[in-house]
């Protein structure tokens, strides 16, 4: 049998003696023909002539790439002709084509055609500009709908579970070419609006609101999980009398006997509630965490509120605020806990009482909320504008407490429909209105306004056709530059993910926002308020892919650190160490080595990391030997990377030249299947990726993309810095929630080795010396933090002839290192940002 490898280099070989035949004749070609006119029935020409002498030897039908010069067109006004001529620009000007393998290009043939193929992709490019735009319409994203929604209607709640998930195709949720709108889309806006109306318009009997105790010490519920034994899950709890308190003992977490819908609490309403805990460490040998978790079995979902650390046995009172719907309820939970010195458990353990384990003492829960400070809350006032309300108790059984308040007119209900219609559309719209739409909206209410059908009901119907209007949903509008409320929308939707307040509506309508110090003074405002982490979470959930941290769970044999606590923990570290390099203007660089970062004493503990008390994520000096320091570094971007088990050099190497460089490699040609290394004899993923740099075709990505995966090896799937593997035993035991290191079910394995070979030739023994080597790659992380900024603030992919407009933007802040602050500053004064 004829090996495959020796078919490979035998065609290799016969296309490479062809293409060097071919290479001096098409160099003197071109530099020829191009010393011609270029004129549209030129340019081709001389193209083609190039192509046909450097290119066709390997990209013809017959070969086994994806690029076959014998189908591809010049039809520039084709999006996927242009797409494929851009590919073949930037293979040329990145000296990938030809192979390293082949002679290469003459330098003057090479920027002769670069320059020709660019001024024809650059002219085709901005006459669609000019024509209709670069984003000529893009629809909201089910997040931006959501925070959409609660800023026009003063509500909270998850409105984006109720519609479709985004097409993933596009880098951002965004970007307007991938998305889509159908009969799915269309009969999920109108659910979710009904559901943003049913939260905006509360006019029920008035829920008691004031604090109320969780009465877990007088609960039969609690008694009788304190009574029942063991055999039947019992014996987990039990109960401490002083002379003024009663306190309930608990050894585990995520313990469903403190279950508030079973103790005496169900939220009323969906609304903002105030939780204040009173707890203590029992019997602490280390640090203990009292966490408080939501759970709603009938919507299958569950969440963690919040964590504070218990330091020795005083007791801690801590407060939080937190979005409840009426069929969620709340728990208070432990995590961290060691078992008995002997190593027993709770459930071999009896009685309760005498139990040598770690626990948690709760004294006491309160509960406030929903936290309004008027009835009807004052969103449903500002709703119904102009509107006054009457108590109307007769209504409560008639309409089952849907309705307790009579609206009070002062003028007609088409009238008050107008006027309610005219004072949110503007909002809604986020422009000047019109009065033909504000009709339009009105005559949906007028048909039961006429049958005399309840005002509310009839209001509600032009509120729902304004929530689910084409002027909501989209950005739209003529090419060229936006007019003041295009551009603060924009602007809006990019820092905020959401319409513009007031102010920034304001200084739109009066036409100033256009100005560049005016422009300039709204971002560093919005950049400085809370909701400009709207923009940090989903702009790091979709660049840095933190967003699927939940995608994979990890082996809790192998990595029984990891719970819902840690995995907090990792997202703030991510999130508040962006944040602080746009809050202090520091430069991307930090994105690739740092000489700090962000800790609570659980995420410092899980990194080795000595002097960080509490559960507060704060600003960290690392050690200048530290391993860690950047993104990279971060136990959140191991996590993303890996899978529950093992981890890949492969899939976090790609993810360094995709998400931190903006290089990603090209995808394996079609036939990468039919050609397999012989891996026999390869123990190790870096033995079976060394057979894969044997065969060219794998090499030309491998050698790019192992290196960086090589290097990030010594972190394990949770972000342990590790220097040798984990390897499972086999033993299946009880994990029970909320104890710390119970077993160890694992063994130490194989020595990890984080060195290697960059594509340049760099080598590098771990991955210190690794990011030493990518800091001189820092302008090309800036190109594509910028690139990554244009496509999440705009809808659209930088395209062919923004190309120049970035390496502006790159140039106005090289001197100060690529700063992060400026660097946004930038795009949005950039004609990019401010033209449609």
């Amino acid at each position: 049998m004829i090996n495959a490898t020796f078919i490979h280099r035998t065609k290799a070989w016969a296309a490479s003696w062809k293409r060097n035949l071919r290479l001096l004749i098409s160099t003197i070609v071109v530099l020829i023909g191009c010393g011609r006119s270029t004129a549209a029935d030129d340019w081709t020409k001389v193209l083609d002539t190039f192509v046909q002498d450097s290119c066709v030897g390997c990209h013809d039908e017959g070969t086994d790439t994806r690029l076959d010069f014998g189908r591809l067109s010049y039809d520039l006004t084709n999006k996927d002709v242009f797409r494929q001529w851009v590919h073949v620009f930037d293979r040329i000007e990145l000296g990938e084509m030809p192979p390293a393998s082949e002679t290469p290009l003459d330098d003057s043939a090479k920027e002769t055609v670069l320059a020709l193929l660019g001024e024809r992709l650059k002219a085709a490019n901005r006459e669609k500009h000019e024509t209709i735009g670069r984003v000529p319409s893009r629809r909201l994203s089910r997040q931006e709908y959501e925070h959409t929604l609660h800023d026009l209607l003063g509500i909270g709640g998850e409105i984006a579970k109720h519609l479709p998930p985004e097409n993933e195709a596009g880098s951002f949720d965004v970007v307007a070419e991938s998305q889509e709108m159908s009969s799915v889309h269309v009969r999920s806006l109108l659910r979710a609006a009904d559901l943003a109306l049913d939260e905006a318009i509360q006019l029920g009997k008035q829920p008691q609101m004031a604090k109320r105790a969780i009465n877990y010490a007088e609960s039969p519920y609690i008694q009788m999980w304190v009574d029942r034994p063991v055999r039947r899950g019992g014996g987990t709890v039990f109960k401490i009398k002083t002379e003024t308190d009663t306190d309930i003992v608990t050894f585990r977490g995520e313990n469903f006997v403190f279950r508030s819908d079973a103790n005496g609490f169900r939220p009323p309403l969906a609304g903002k509630y105030r939780v204040t805990i009173t707890a203590s460490a029992y019997q602490p040998r280390s640090s203990i965490t009292v966490s408080l978790k939501r759970q709603n079995d009938q919507q299958g979902d569950s969440a963690l509120i919040d964590a504070w650390d218990l330091v020795g046995s005083e007791f801690r009172t801590v407060e939080t605020t937190t979005y409840l719907r009426p069929d969620d309820y709340i728990y208070v939970s432990a995590d961290e806990l060691e078992p008995a010195p002997n190593g027993a458990i709770i459930y071999n353990s009896q009685p309760a009482s005498s139990f040598g384990g770690e626990g948690v003492r709760i004294r006491r829960v309160m509960i406030e909320g929903p936290l309004n400070a008027t009835w009807p809350p004052e969103r449903t006032r500002d709703l119904f504008t102009g509107v006054e309300w009457k108590s109307a108790p007769w209504l409560q059984n008639v309409f089952q407490a849907r309705y307790a308040y009579d609206p009070v007119l002062a003028d007609s209900p088409v009238e008050h429909t107008h006027r309610i219609v005219a004072s949110l559309a503007p909002r809604a719209f986020r422009r000047e209105v019109t009065d033909a739409e504000i009709d339009a909206l009105v005559e949906l209410a007028k048909p039961r306004l006429k049958d005399q059908r309840r005002f509310v009901d009839a209001v509600r119907i032009a509120l729902r056709g304004m929530l689910v209007s084409p002027q909501l949903l989209f950005h739209a509008g003529d090419a060229g530059p936006l007019n003041n409320h295009a551009l603060a929308s924009r602007l809006s939707y990019f820092l905020w993910r959401s319409l513009p307040d007031e102010e920034l509506f304001r200084v739109a309508s009066e036409g100033k926002l256009i100005e560049p110090e005016v422009l300039a003074n709204q971002v560093d405002r919005m950049l400085n308020d809370p909701k400009s982490q709207r923009f940090v979470h989903g702009f790091l959930d979709q660049w840095l892919e933190l967003g699927l941290i939940d995608a994979t769970t990890p082996d809790g044999f192998l990595y029984p650190e990891y719970d819902d606590v840690l995995r907090h923990a990792m997202l703030a570290e991510t999130r508040h160490f962006f944040s602080h390099l746009i809050e202090s203007n520091l430069s991307v660089e930090n994105l690739i080595d740092s000489d700090f970062t962000f800790l609570n004493r659980r995420l410092a503990e899980h990194y080795g990391i000595d002097g960080v008390e509490g559960e507060h994520v704060r600003k960290v000096p690392l050690d200048a030997e530290s391993v860690r320091g950047g993104i990279l570094t971060h136990a959140s971007i191991a996590k993303v990377t890996a899978n529950g088990t093992v981890t890949t050099p492969v899939k976090r190497g790609n993810f360094v030249l995709t998400n931190l460089l903006g290089l990603p490699p090209n995808p394996p040609p079609p036939n990468v299947g039919s050609i397999e290394p012989d891996i026999r004899g390869a123990t190790t993923i870096r033995e079976t990726l060394q057979k894969h740099q044997e065969i060219e075709t794998c090499a030309v990505c491998h050698r790019k993309i192992d290196p960086p995966g090589f290097a990030l090896e010594c972190f394990d799937p949770i972000g342990n810095f590790r220097d040798r593997y984990r390897n499972s035993r086999g033993i299946q035991s009880e994990l029970p929630s909320g104890l710390r290191f119970l077993h160890k079910n694992y063994t130490l394995g194989l020595p990890v080795d984080a060195s290697g070979t960059t594509d340049d030739g760099k080598t590098f023994t771990d991955v210190r010396e690794f990011k030493r080597h990518l800091l001189e790659s820092r302008e090309q992380v800036a190109r594509n933090v910028v690139s990554k900024l244009v496509a999440f603030s705009t809808g659209g992919e930088v395209e062919f002839s923004d190309r120049d407009e970035v390496e502006k933007i790159l140039s106005a802040t090289q001197q100060d290192g690529y700063r992060l602050r400026s660097l946004i500053h930038q795009l949005v004064a950039s004609p990019i940002f401010r033209n449609r």
